[in-house]
């Protein structure tokens, strides 16, 4: 009875040990499952940011084209204002000279 005793203090002391290793297993394992999921987040995060960004650089960029014909178009009245002022100045010195 001795040796079939051994034999089952053996057998619970391999199971027990397996068990223990079997768990640690499973604690590693939802340890990475963890991570895995953080690093999901982080990821689907940073995609959402990156379109938003895509949307306002796009957003940018058609501001500025609109600014781009602002500008021409003030450079035209500018050109056109700065002609009635000559004609004016011209129109002076006619004045002037009949006045005289």
């Amino acid at each position: 009875m001795t040796g079939a005793s051994g034999w089952n203090q053996e057998t619970k002391c391999r199971l027990s040990d397996k068990v223990t290793a079997n768990m640690n297993d499973i604690a590693s394992l939802c340890k990475q499952l963890i991570r895995g999921s953080r690093s999901s987040d982080l990821l689907e995060k940073a995609a959402k940011n990156f379109v938003y960004q895509e949307a306002n650089m796009e957003n940018s960029s058609t501001n500025i084209k609109k600014m781009g014909l602002l500008v021409s178009h003030l450079q035209f009245q500018a050109e056109a204002i700065e002609r009635s002022v000559q004609k004016m100045d011209d129109i002076q010195d006619q004045l002037k000279t009949m006045e005289k």
